[in-house]
């Protein structure tokens, strides 16, 4: 009799103990302050203020709380922000996520044109980076694209500016694209491979090219084969100003967006709906938003920019929180995760135009979920248009099939005149070289190149942009 009497005492102070807990006023952990005054150039989108932010009924909270939940979300020191939340955070749930884990210990590799690294929302985040850009010497952002990206993805909480959705990631500023926003296959491949190598978890590449390189390819599978997470942009050709994007068709495919090891992000507006730049396609497989986004800017400054590059950087930030809450999962895991955890927009289930839907930060961080089934791992690339995409003259890629093999040995092969064809640059992880070869005989050097037999591949080196 009195062992039931103290297990029924338990069960009931248990009870008292988790409707104490989830009361409204308690769980909320936004803190309340004032509207941030907003610059005159800032967006007119709608924007929430922390403090107005509605509350759910406790009923509901009551229905959808677990202990361990519970017990995760009560840190030692509350997180607070003074930044105005703006829709691409609030639709995401992002803001109401922050709790105990904000990307802190996740490095995310920005591979783009580079990052302000005196910026004042970015700064203290920021890890060691490289440029790969050719008369650049450091991965300072001449350009603006990357520093916004990076913002959407760590910018700093409580100083008065952006606040990304993984506040407290580490960014790694890798520059691969010069002040155009332009860059090749061939150093987009090196700039992976070398943030991977220095400890990036997440690769962010909101870039992208119509051509189906196997150089890059065999970059992105060494990335995810180390571990590291890879989302990229779907492409910004989803409506008839297509060729000024860079693309001969509309919805024409994207590169390294469609390959099996990346997540490609399509874009959404404040309404949830697909933005109208944003490319349709099998190898669609989340969104986010992209429409309007208000970031930081080189300069120190800010800027509204739109595209598929701007939805990207979400999904790495949220990958970053995934990965800061959940050490031990896989890229296949956390990939799931955000698959699982997704927001179902448009037609039910998987679709062309926002894949698994919306990623949800919140459900996200709130999910157990570690199964990673066959589909999760990733889709089949579809094939190009088979346009002669845009390639850098005199150079041209090719890959050994062994190590042992060296490339001097190769060119004396081909029928050219000696010196004229010769080693620019390599990639030793992958056996990857760069030959520089006369402009105007870069087909003629492929055909022979493929007739090696100790050749894997020969490419042209082809041009990629910013999304």
């Amino acid at each position: 009799m009195i062992q039931k009497l103290v297990i029924v005492l338990i069960l009931t102070l248990l009870a008292i103990s988790v409707r104490t807990v989830v009361s409204p006023n308690r769980l909320s952990r936004t803190p309340q302050v004032a509207a941030y005054s907003l610059p005159m150039d800032a967006p007119s989108e709608p924007v929430i203020n922390p403090a107005s932010q509605p509350q759910r009924p406790a009923q509901q909270l009551l229905n959808s709380v677990y202990l361990p939940l519970i017990a995760s979300n009560f840190c030692a020191t509350e997180f607070v922000f003074n930044e105005t939340i703006r829709y691409n955070l609030s639709n995401i749930n992002a803001n109401t996520a922050w709790h105990c884990f904000l990307g802190s210990g996740v490095i995310v590799a920005i591979i783009d044109t580079g990052v302000d690294l005196d910026h004042p929302d970015l700064q203290s985040n920021l890890v060691a980076g490289k440029t790969f850009v050719s008369g650049t010497t450091s991965p300072n952002d001449d350009d603006g694209h990357g520093t916004h990206v990076a913002g959407i993805v760590a910018a700093i909480g409580n100083n008065g500016g952006v606040i990304g959705v993984a506040p407290h990631a580490s960014i790694m500023p890798v520059k691969v694209l010069d002040s155009t926003g332009s860059g090749t296959n061939f150093d987009v491949a090196d700039g992976i491979i070398w943030a991977v190598d220095q400890g990036a978890k997440v690769i962010n590449l909101s870039l992208g090219s119509t051509s189906n390189s196997s150089t890059l390819s065999s970059a992105i599978n060494y990335a995810y084969n180390n571990g590291a997470f890879i989302a990229a942009a779907a492409g910004n050709c989803g409506d008839s100003s297509y060729l000024a994007n860079g693309c001969f068709t509309q919805d024409e495919v994207q590169y390294p967006a469609a390959l099996a090891n990346v997540m490609a992000v399509a874009s959404v507006n404040q309404f949830d709906s697909q933005s109208s730049f944003s490319n349709e396609g099998s190898y669609v497989e989340i969104a986010a938003p992209g429409s309007g986004i208000y970031s930081s800017y080189y300069g120190g400054g800010y800027d509204t920019i739109s595209g598929t590059s701007q939805a990207t950087p979400h999904v790495a930030g949220l990958a970053a929180l995934i990965w800061s809450q959940s050490p031990g999962l896989s890229n296949g895991q956390v990939r799931a995760r955000i698959q699982t955890t997704a927001k179902d927009l448009g037609t039910s289930g998987r679709d062309s135009k926002y894949g698994y839907g919306l990623i949800d930060v919140e459900a996200a961080l709130s999910s157990s979920a570690t199964a990673v089934t066959t589909e999760t791992q990733g889709v089949s690339a579809p094939a190009g248009s088979g346009e002669a995409a845009a390639f850098v003259p005199g150079e041209v890629l090719i890959k050994v099939k062994s190590s042992d093999v060296s490339a001097s040995a190769v060119i004396e092969k081909l029928d050219s005149p000696t010196g004229e064809i010769h080693v620019a640059a390599t990639v030793p992880e992958l056996n990857v070289i760069k030959l520089a070869v006369p402009a105007g005989q870069e087909q003629a050097v492929l055909a022979d190149l493929q007739a090696e037999a100790e050749i894997e591949f020969a490419e042209l080196n082809y041009l990629v942009t910013k999304q």
